[in-house]
C-alpha cells in the first residue's frame, strides 16, 4: 500500500489513542457526577455515532465525499460502498465479541454496588427488568441526571468493545485520510475531532471503561487499512 496512506492511517489513529490510553495508564476510574464533563452535549456527540443519528451521520460525510473529492461518480459509489461495508463488518465484529466477552459498563459496575445487586444478576434480567432496575434506584437520585438515567436505560447491554468507539474512529480514519491525500486540511482536522469527542465521551458518561474504547479504536484502524487496500487496488482515488 501506498506509504502516505498507511502513515495517514496510523497517525490519525494514534491521536485517536491518545486520550482513552492517557485514561488506562493513570488508572482513573469513572464516577458519577450531577456535571459530566460536556453534560448533555457530550450525549449529543456521541449520538452522533448511533442509531438513527449515525446514518445521518454517515449521509453528511458522504454528500461531503461528493463534493470535496470530485471522484467520477463510479468511483464514488464503490467507495461509499466501501465505506459502508467496513463500517457494517465492525458493528458485526463488535456484536459477537461483545456477546464473547460479557464484560459490565462501568455504569453497570457503580449502580451494582449502590443497589446491593451483583453485575451478574444485573444482566441474567430481561433488558426491559434492568431498565427497570435503574428507574427504581436512580430516578431521584441527586448525582444522576434525568437525560444519563435515560441514557443509561437505553444501553443496558455489554461494554467490550465500544460500539460508538468502533463507528466514530472508523469513520474519523476515512475523513482524516480521504482529506489530508486532498489537503484539506481543517475538514480532516474537524473528522477527527469528532471521532475524539466520541470516544472520550462514552468514557466520561459511564459507558465504557477506557480499555473498550482502546480496542475500538484499533479494530477501526485494522479495518480502514484493509478498505484502503482495496481503494487503492481499484484506483478509486486516481481520478
Amino acid at each position: 500500500m501506498n506509504r502516505q496512506i498507511t502513515k495517514l492511517i496510523l497517525l490519525g489513529s494514534m491521536l485517536l489513542l491518545i486520550i482513552p490510553s492517557a485514561v488506562l495508564i493513570l488508572g482513573w476510574k469513572w464516577q458519577p457526577t450531577d456535571h459530566p464533563l460536556g453534560g448533555i452535549s457530550t450525549l449529543w456527540i456521541a449520538n452522533s455515532a448511533a442509531k438513527p443519528w449515525g446514518v445521518v451521520t454517515l449521509i453528511v460525510l458522504l454528500v461531503l465525499f461528493f463534493m470535496v473529492l470530485k471522484l467520477k461518480r463510479n468511483h464514488f459509489i464503490q467507495l461509499a460502498v466501501i465505506i459502508i461495508a467496513t463500517l457494517s463488518i465492525g458493528q458485526l465484529i463488535k456484536v459477537a465479541v461483545k456477546n464473547t466477552v460479557k464484560e459490565p459498563r462501568p455504569y453497570v459496575v457503580w449502580v451494582s454496588e449502590n443497589l446491593h445487586i451483583s453485575s451478574e444478576a444485573f444482566y441474567q434480567v430481561s433488558r426491559p427488568e434492568r431498565e427497570q432496575l435503574l428507574q427504581n434506584g436512580l430516578a431521584n437520585s441527586p448525582v444522576i441526571p434525568e437525560w444519563q438515567l435515560k441514557h443509561w436505560k437505553a444501553e443496558t447491554g455489554y461494554a467490550f468493545p465500544s460500539g460508538h468507539s468502533l463507528f466514530s474512529a472508523t469513520l474519523a480514519l476515512f475523513v482524516f485520510v480521504l482529506f489530508m491525500l486532498r489537503r484539506h486540511y481543517f475538514l480532516a482536522s474537524l473528522g477527527l475531532l469528532w471521532g475524539i469527542d466520541v470516544t472520550v465521551g462514552r468514557i466520561v458518561l459511564g459507558m465504557h471503561w477506557a480499555s473498550d474504547v482502546i480496542v475500538g479504536i484499533l479494530i477501526s484502524t485494522v479495518l480502514v487499512w484493509c478498505a484502503f487496500k482495496v481503494i487503492e487496488h481499484r484506483l478509486l482515488l486516481k481520478s
